[in-house]
Protein backbone atom coordinates (compact mmCIF):
# COMPACT_ATOMS: atom_id res chain seq x y z
CA UNK A 1 0.00 0.00 0.00
CA UNK A 2 3.28 2.75 0.81
CA UNK A 3 4.50 1.82 -2.91
CA UNK A 4 0.84 2.38 -4.76
CA UNK A 5 0.26 5.57 -2.32
CA UNK A 6 3.51 6.62 -3.16
CA UNK A 7 3.75 6.12 -7.00
CA UNK A 8 0.03 7.74 -7.09
CA UNK A 9 2.07 10.43 -5.00
CA UNK A 10 4.47 11.25 -7.45
CA UNK A 11 1.88 11.02 -10.24
CA UNK A 12 0.38 14.36 -8.80
CA UNK A 13 3.69 15.80 -10.20
CA UNK A 14 2.07 17.96 -12.75
CA UNK A 15 -0.42 20.00 -10.63
CA UNK A 16 2.38 20.70 -7.84
CA UNK A 17 4.77 23.56 -7.75
CA UNK A 18 8.03 21.28 -8.70
CA UNK A 19 6.14 20.22 -12.55
CA UNK A 20 4.20 23.91 -12.74
CA UNK A 21 7.73 25.83 -12.66
CA UNK A 22 8.84 24.12 -15.54
CA UNK A 23 5.52 25.52 -17.97
CA UNK A 24 6.33 28.75 -16.52
CA UNK A 25 8.60 30.33 -18.89
CA UNK A 26 6.79 29.09 -21.77
CA UNK A 27 3.21 29.72 -20.62
CA UNK A 28 4.62 33.21 -20.36
CA UNK A 29 5.80 33.13 -24.23
CA UNK A 30 3.34 31.16 -25.61
CA UNK A 31 -0.05 33.48 -23.57
CA UNK A 32 2.38 36.87 -23.92
CA UNK A 33 1.74 37.22 -20.01
CA UNK A 34 4.14 38.19 -17.27
CA UNK A 35 5.69 36.67 -14.80
CA UNK A 36 3.04 38.41 -11.69
CA UNK A 37 0.51 37.50 -14.52
CA UNK A 38 1.18 34.00 -14.64
CA UNK A 39 1.58 33.51 -10.30
CA UNK A 40 -1.38 35.46 -9.97
CA UNK A 41 -3.36 33.11 -12.28
CA UNK A 42 -1.09 30.63 -10.17
CA UNK A 43 -2.74 31.79 -6.98
CA UNK A 44 -6.57 32.36 -8.09
CA UNK A 45 -6.56 28.71 -9.07
CA UNK A 46 -5.28 27.52 -5.68
CA UNK A 47 -6.78 30.08 -3.57
CA UNK A 48 -10.12 28.81 -5.38
CA UNK A 49 -9.67 25.07 -5.14
CA UNK A 50 -8.30 25.38 -1.49
CA UNK A 51 -12.23 25.59 -0.48
CA UNK A 52 -12.65 22.66 -1.84
CA UNK A 53 -10.61 20.90 0.52
CA UNK A 54 -12.35 20.04 3.53
CA UNK A 55 -15.70 18.64 1.53
CA UNK A 56 -13.27 16.60 -0.66
CA UNK A 57 -11.47 15.01 2.87
CA UNK A 58 -15.42 14.41 4.08
CA UNK A 59 -16.20 12.55 0.88
CA UNK A 60 -13.39 10.47 1.21
CA UNK A 61 -14.08 9.43 4.55
CA UNK A 62 -17.61 8.86 3.13
CA UNK A 63 -16.96 6.76 -0.05
CA UNK A 64 -13.51 5.07 0.76
CA UNK A 65 -10.00 5.99 -0.88
CA UNK A 66 -10.18 3.52 -3.70
CA UNK A 67 -13.89 5.23 -5.38
CA UNK A 68 -12.48 8.60 -4.46
CA UNK A 69 -9.25 8.27 -6.04
CA UNK A 70 -10.32 6.78 -9.02
CA UNK A 71 -12.66 9.83 -9.46
CA UNK A 72 -10.23 12.31 -8.78
CA UNK A 73 -7.76 10.69 -11.34
CA UNK A 74 -10.13 10.63 -13.67
CA UNK A 75 -10.86 13.75 -13.19
CA UNK A 76 -7.69 14.91 -13.29
CA UNK A 77 -6.32 13.26 -16.54
CA UNK A 78 -9.38 15.67 -17.86
CA UNK A 79 -8.09 19.10 -17.17
CA UNK A 80 -4.34 18.33 -17.77
CA UNK A 81 -5.72 17.52 -20.82
CA UNK A 82 -7.27 21.17 -21.00
CA UNK A 83 -4.37 23.15 -20.02
CA UNK A 84 -3.01 21.93 -23.20
CA UNK A 85 -5.69 24.24 -25.11
CA UNK A 86 -5.47 27.74 -22.52
CA UNK A 87 -5.47 30.68 -24.28
CA UNK A 88 -5.63 33.43 -22.18
CA UNK A 89 -4.91 34.86 -18.53
CA UNK A 90 -8.86 33.60 -16.97
CA UNK A 91 -8.40 30.16 -19.09
CA UNK A 92 -5.03 29.49 -17.46
CA UNK A 93 -6.51 30.43 -13.69
CA UNK A 94 -9.27 27.78 -14.42
CA UNK A 95 -6.77 25.55 -15.53
CA UNK A 96 -4.79 25.92 -12.20
CA UNK A 97 -7.90 25.56 -10.50
CA UNK A 98 -8.30 22.16 -11.99
CA UNK A 99 -4.85 20.81 -11.66
CA UNK A 100 -4.54 22.25 -7.87
CA UNK A 101 -7.35 20.93 -7.11
CA UNK A 102 -7.15 17.38 -8.19
CA UNK A 103 -3.42 17.09 -8.03
CA UNK A 104 -1.85 18.88 -5.20
CA UNK A 105 -4.73 18.42 -3.11
CA UNK A 106 -7.07 15.57 -3.99
CA UNK A 107 -5.18 12.98 -4.99
CA UNK A 108 -2.32 13.96 -3.00
CA UNK A 109 -4.85 13.43 0.16
CA UNK A 110 -6.02 10.14 -0.66
CA UNK A 111 -2.70 8.73 -1.13
CA UNK A 112 -1.71 9.62 2.52
CA UNK A 113 -5.20 8.61 3.69
CA UNK A 114 -4.70 5.30 2.15
CA UNK A 115 -1.50 4.90 3.59
CA UNK A 116 -3.03 6.45 6.99
CA UNK A 117 -5.78 3.53 7.89
CA UNK A 118 -2.97 0.75 7.33
CA UNK A 119 -0.60 1.33 9.96
CA UNK A 120 -0.53 2.86 13.85
CA UNK A 121 2.74 1.77 15.75
CA UNK A 122 4.63 1.95 12.81
CA UNK A 123 2.33 4.61 10.92
CA UNK A 124 5.11 7.66 11.30
CA UNK A 125 7.53 6.06 9.45
CA UNK A 126 5.59 4.63 6.83
CA UNK A 127 4.36 7.85 5.62
CA UNK A 128 7.71 9.15 5.96
CA UNK A 129 8.90 6.64 3.39
CA UNK A 130 5.78 7.15 1.36
CA UNK A 131 6.61 11.02 1.42
CA UNK A 132 10.14 10.01 0.53
CA UNK A 133 9.20 7.76 -2.56
CA UNK A 134 6.58 10.04 -3.53
CA UNK A 135 9.00 13.57 -3.52
CA UNK A 136 12.10 11.65 -4.59
CA UNK A 137 10.21 10.16 -7.64
CA UNK A 138 8.56 13.56 -8.27
CA UNK A 139 12.21 15.34 -8.56
CA UNK A 140 12.07 13.61 -11.98
CA UNK A 141 8.60 14.87 -12.76
CA UNK A 142 10.34 18.39 -14.05
CA UNK A 143 12.68 16.59 -15.70
CA UNK A 144 11.07 14.19 -17.81
CA UNK A 145 8.63 17.33 -18.72
CA UNK A 146 11.21 19.53 -19.89
CA UNK A 147 12.04 16.65 -22.46
CA UNK A 148 8.91 16.36 -23.42
CA UNK A 149 8.03 20.29 -23.99
CA UNK A 150 11.66 20.40 -25.83
CA UNK A 151 10.43 17.43 -27.85
CA UNK A 152 6.81 18.41 -28.79
CA UNK A 153 6.32 21.58 -27.22
CA UNK A 154 4.35 22.49 -24.14
CA UNK A 155 0.42 21.72 -25.05
CA UNK A 156 1.35 18.76 -26.20
CA UNK A 157 3.48 17.94 -23.12
CA UNK A 158 0.28 18.49 -21.31
CA UNK A 159 -1.65 15.97 -23.51
CA UNK A 160 1.25 13.74 -22.65
CA UNK A 161 0.95 14.15 -18.50
CA UNK A 162 -2.79 13.43 -19.00
CA UNK A 163 -2.17 10.17 -20.62
CA UNK A 164 0.47 8.74 -18.19
CA UNK A 165 -2.52 10.14 -15.25
CA UNK A 166 -5.30 8.17 -17.42
CA UNK A 167 -2.92 4.96 -18.32
CA UNK A 168 -1.24 4.89 -14.40
CA UNK A 169 -3.09 6.68 -11.62
CA UNK A 170 -6.35 5.87 -12.34
CA UNK A 171 -6.05 1.81 -12.39
CA UNK A 172 -3.09 2.25 -9.42
CA UNK A 173 -6.90 3.59 -7.55
CA UNK A 174 -9.09 1.22 -8.59
CA UNK A 175 -7.11 -2.25 -9.06
CA UNK A 176 -4.40 -1.21 -6.36
CA UNK A 177 -6.12 0.33 -3.06
CA UNK A 178 -8.12 -1.29 -0.28
CA UNK A 179 -9.71 1.30 1.94
CA UNK A 180 -8.88 -0.31 5.28
CA UNK A 181 -6.87 -4.00 6.21
CA UNK A 182 -10.45 -5.44 7.47
CA UNK A 183 -11.44 -5.75 4.01
CA UNK A 184 -8.95 -7.96 3.28
CA UNK A 185 -9.36 -9.47 6.66
CA UNK A 186 -6.19 -7.95 7.83
CA UNK A 187 -5.10 -5.24 10.86
CA UNK A 188 -2.99 -2.81 11.12
CA UNK A 189 0.95 -3.40 11.48
CA UNK A 190 -0.20 -6.99 10.59
CA UNK A 191 -0.87 -7.53 14.46
CA UNK A 192 -3.95 -5.96 16.98
CA UNK A 193 -2.90 -2.53 18.70
CA UNK A 194 -3.40 -2.46 22.43
CA UNK A 195 -6.90 -0.79 22.77
CA UNK A 196 -8.86 -1.09 19.69
CA UNK A 197 -11.48 1.74 19.36
CA UNK A 198 -14.07 1.72 16.18
CA UNK A 199 -11.82 2.94 13.65
CA UNK A 200 -9.32 -0.26 14.47
CA UNK A 201 -7.01 2.30 15.68
CA UNK A 202 -5.28 2.26 19.37
CA UNK A 203 -5.81 6.10 19.17
CA UNK A 204 -8.77 7.66 20.23
CA UNK A 205 -10.29 9.51 17.09
CA UNK A 206 -11.12 13.32 17.49
CA UNK A 207 -14.07 15.23 15.07
CA UNK A 208 -13.22 18.04 13.25
CA UNK A 209 -14.86 20.32 15.41
CA UNK A 210 -12.22 19.33 17.96
CA UNK A 211 -9.28 19.30 16.59
CA UNK A 212 -10.17 22.65 15.45
CA UNK A 213 -9.95 23.74 18.80
CA UNK A 214 -6.40 22.32 19.68
CA UNK A 215 -3.45 24.29 20.36
CA UNK A 216 -1.63 21.59 18.39
CA UNK A 217 -3.88 21.80 15.53
CA UNK A 218 -3.01 25.33 15.27
CA UNK A 219 0.60 25.24 15.79
CA UNK A 220 1.15 22.36 13.76
CA UNK A 221 -0.97 24.63 10.65
CA UNK A 222 1.32 27.47 11.61
CA UNK A 223 4.76 25.41 10.48
CA UNK A 224 2.72 23.73 7.56
CA UNK A 225 1.97 26.76 6.17
CA UNK A 226 4.84 28.67 6.57
CA UNK A 227 6.64 25.88 4.93
CA UNK A 228 4.13 25.68 1.93
CA UNK A 229 4.40 29.38 1.28
CA UNK A 230 7.88 29.75 1.52
CA UNK A 231 8.76 26.55 0.03
CA UNK A 232 6.51 26.72 -3.04
CA UNK A 233 7.73 29.94 -3.91
CA UNK A 234 11.45 28.78 -4.41
CA UNK A 235 10.36 25.93 -6.06
CA UNK A 236 8.22 27.93 -8.52
CA UNK A 237 10.97 30.40 -8.71
CA UNK A 238 13.91 28.35 -9.11
CA UNK A 239 15.07 28.99 -12.19
CA UNK A 240 14.81 32.75 -11.15
CA UNK A 241 16.46 32.37 -7.96
CA UNK A 242 19.34 30.56 -9.54
CA UNK A 243 19.67 32.67 -12.97
CA UNK A 244 20.75 35.62 -11.05
CA UNK A 245 24.27 33.57 -10.22
CA UNK A 246 24.23 32.71 -13.69
CA UNK A 247 22.60 29.10 -13.83
CA UNK A 248 20.75 28.75 -17.50
CA UNK A 249 16.63 26.98 -17.09
CA UNK A 250 18.18 23.51 -17.69
CA UNK A 251 21.03 23.87 -14.74
CA UNK A 252 18.55 24.83 -12.53
CA UNK A 253 16.47 22.59 -13.24
CA UNK A 254 18.65 19.43 -12.65
CA UNK A 255 19.35 20.82 -9.00
CA UNK A 256 15.61 19.10 -8.13
CA UNK A 257 17.79 16.12 -8.12
CA UNK A 258 19.41 16.91 -5.48
CA UNK A 259 16.50 18.32 -3.63
CA UNK A 260 15.26 14.63 -3.72
CA UNK A 261 18.17 13.00 -2.06
CA UNK A 262 17.50 15.65 0.44
CA UNK A 263 14.11 14.55 0.33
CA UNK A 264 15.03 11.23 1.07
CA UNK A 265 16.81 12.52 4.35
CA UNK A 266 13.65 14.66 5.60
CA UNK A 267 11.61 12.11 5.45
CA UNK A 268 12.67 8.93 6.72
CA UNK A 269 14.71 10.55 9.52
CA UNK A 270 11.56 12.64 10.52
CA UNK A 271 8.98 9.83 9.90
CA UNK A 272 11.03 7.50 12.08
CA UNK A 273 11.61 10.48 15.14
CA UNK A 274 7.27 10.52 14.81
CA UNK A 275 7.52 6.95 16.47
CA UNK A 276 9.35 8.53 19.22
CA UNK A 277 10.15 10.36 21.97
CA UNK A 278 11.61 13.54 19.77
CA UNK A 279 8.24 14.24 18.65
CA UNK A 280 7.28 17.20 20.54
CA UNK A 281 10.32 19.34 18.93
CA UNK A 282 9.65 18.31 15.41
CA UNK A 283 7.47 20.97 14.23
CA UNK A 284 9.99 23.36 15.69
CA UNK A 285 12.91 21.92 14.36
CA UNK A 286 11.13 21.93 10.22
CA UNK A 287 10.32 25.77 11.07
CA UNK A 288 14.68 25.71 11.57
CA UNK A 289 15.50 24.04 8.46
CA UNK A 290 13.42 26.07 6.22
CA UNK A 291 14.91 29.41 7.91
CA UNK A 292 18.43 27.65 6.76
CA UNK A 293 16.82 26.89 3.09
CA UNK A 294 16.23 30.66 3.13
CA UNK A 295 19.66 31.80 4.12
CA UNK A 296 21.15 29.60 1.74
CA UNK A 297 19.10 30.61 -1.05
CA UNK A 298 20.37 34.47 -0.55
CA UNK A 299 23.77 33.62 0.44
CA UNK A 300 24.60 30.59 -2.01
CA UNK A 301 27.05 31.46 -5.07
CA UNK A 302 29.42 28.52 -5.49
CA UNK A 303 28.29 25.11 -6.88
CA UNK A 304 29.22 23.01 -3.28
CA UNK A 305 26.96 25.79 -1.47
CA UNK A 306 23.93 25.83 -4.59
CA UNK A 307 23.85 22.21 -3.52
CA UNK A 308 23.73 22.37 -0.09
CA UNK A 309 20.83 24.50 -0.67
CA UNK A 310 18.85 22.29 -3.17
CA UNK A 311 19.68 19.51 0.03
CA UNK A 312 18.35 21.50 2.84
CA UNK A 313 15.30 22.40 0.65
CA UNK A 314 14.90 18.96 -0.20
CA UNK A 315 15.31 17.85 3.01
CA UNK A 316 12.77 20.94 3.95
CA UNK A 317 9.98 19.82 2.09
CA UNK A 318 10.23 16.02 3.08
CA UNK A 319 10.36 16.69 6.75
CA UNK A 320 7.65 18.80 6.70
CA UNK A 321 5.37 16.45 4.45
CA UNK A 322 6.41 13.52 7.06
CA UNK A 323 5.86 15.73 10.33
CA UNK A 324 2.70 17.14 9.09
CA UNK A 325 1.27 13.52 7.76
CA UNK A 326 2.54 11.49 10.71
CA UNK A 327 1.09 13.70 13.66
CA UNK A 328 -2.62 14.31 12.75
CA UNK A 329 -3.40 10.98 13.14
CA UNK A 330 -1.10 10.86 16.39
CA UNK A 331 -3.02 13.02 17.68
CA UNK A 332 -6.19 12.74 16.34
CA UNK A 333 -6.83 9.16 15.52
CA UNK A 334 -8.32 8.21 11.76
CA UNK A 335 -11.85 7.86 12.33
CA UNK A 336 -12.13 11.62 11.14
CA UNK A 337 -8.92 11.65 9.29
CA UNK A 338 -10.17 12.35 5.92
CA UNK A 339 -12.19 15.41 7.24
CA UNK A 340 -9.17 16.55 9.54
CA UNK A 341 -6.62 16.36 6.77
CA UNK A 342 -9.01 18.08 4.14
CA UNK A 343 -8.85 21.02 6.19
CA UNK A 344 -5.38 20.88 7.08
CA UNK A 345 -5.17 20.91 3.60
CA UNK A 346 -6.99 23.95 3.07
CA UNK A 347 -4.80 26.01 5.19
CA UNK A 348 -1.95 24.55 3.38
CA UNK A 349 -3.15 24.70 0.21
CA UNK A 350 -4.15 28.84 0.51
CA UNK A 351 -0.46 28.93 2.18
CA UNK A 352 0.83 28.10 -1.10
CA UNK A 353 -1.45 29.47 -3.56
CA UNK A 354 0.23 32.81 -1.87
CA UNK A 355 3.77 31.56 -2.26
CA UNK A 356 4.64 32.09 -6.06
CA UNK A 357 3.28 35.88 -5.76
CA UNK A 358 5.30 36.37 -2.58
CA UNK A 359 8.21 35.95 -3.83
CA UNK A 360 7.21 37.81 -7.50
CA UNK A 361 6.28 40.58 -5.50
CA UNK A 362 9.26 40.03 -2.96
CA UNK A 363 11.70 40.35 -5.90
CA UNK A 364 10.47 43.89 -6.76
CA UNK A 365 10.44 45.77 -2.75
CA UNK A 366 13.50 44.03 -2.17
CA UNK A 367 15.55 44.27 -5.35
CA UNK A 368 15.62 40.24 -6.27
CA UNK A 369 14.85 37.01 -5.20
CA UNK A 370 17.60 36.09 -3.86
CA UNK A 371 17.14 39.28 -1.44
CA UNK A 372 13.47 38.19 -1.05
CA UNK A 373 14.73 34.83 0.55
CA UNK A 374 17.07 36.03 3.13
CA UNK A 375 14.04 39.03 4.50
CA UNK A 376 11.61 35.96 4.28
CA UNK A 377 13.80 33.96 7.06
CA UNK A 378 12.11 36.30 9.30
CA UNK A 379 8.84 33.95 9.16
CA UNK A 380 9.71 30.85 9.86
CA UNK A 381 12.33 31.98 12.82
CA UNK A 382 9.11 33.21 14.00
CA UNK A 383 6.83 30.19 13.95
CA UNK A 384 9.60 28.22 15.17
CA UNK A 385 9.91 30.03 18.58
CA UNK A 386 5.75 29.62 18.58
CA UNK A 387 5.99 25.84 17.85
CA UNK A 388 8.56 25.09 20.07
CA UNK A 389 6.62 27.21 23.13
CA UNK A 390 3.67 24.77 21.93
CA UNK A 391 5.71 21.57 22.10
CA UNK A 392 4.30 20.13 25.09
CA UNK A 393 0.78 19.79 23.17
CA UNK A 394 2.56 17.40 20.56
CA UNK A 395 3.75 15.18 23.71
CA UNK A 396 1.38 12.04 22.48
CA UNK A 397 1.93 8.70 23.92
CA UNK A 398 3.58 6.78 21.26
CA UNK A 399 1.93 2.67 21.18
CA UNK A 400 5.26 1.85 21.99
CA UNK A 401 5.24 3.65 25.33
CA UNK A 402 1.68 2.34 26.22
CA UNK A 403 2.90 -1.44 25.78
CA UNK A 404 5.59 -0.60 27.75
CA UNK A 405 3.36 1.56 30.35
CA UNK A 406 0.36 -1.61 30.41
CA UNK A 407 2.77 -4.41 30.25
CA UNK A 408 4.73 -3.13 33.05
Amino acid sequence: MVGLASLVGILTGPGQSIGVSVFRQHLSDGLNLSDSAIATAYLLGTLLSSTCQPRIGRWVDQIGVRRASTVFGVAFALVLAHMSMVRGFVWLAAGFFGIRLLGQGALSLTSTVAVVHWFDRRRGFALGLKMTLTMGGMSVVPILLAVAIDAWGWRIAWLAASAVIALAAVPISWFGYVNRPADLGQLPDGAPPVHVDQTGSAQPSATRSKALRSTAFWALAAVTATNSLLGTGLLFHQTNLLGEIGYSNAQAAAMFLPQAGGAVIGGLTFGWLADRAARPVLPTVVALLLASTLLLGGMSVTFPTVLLYSVVLGMTMGSGAAVQSSLLPALFGVGHIGSISGTFALISVLASALGALTFSLGSTVFGDYRSASLWFTVLPLAVALFAYLSRRHFAVETTSSRNRRITG
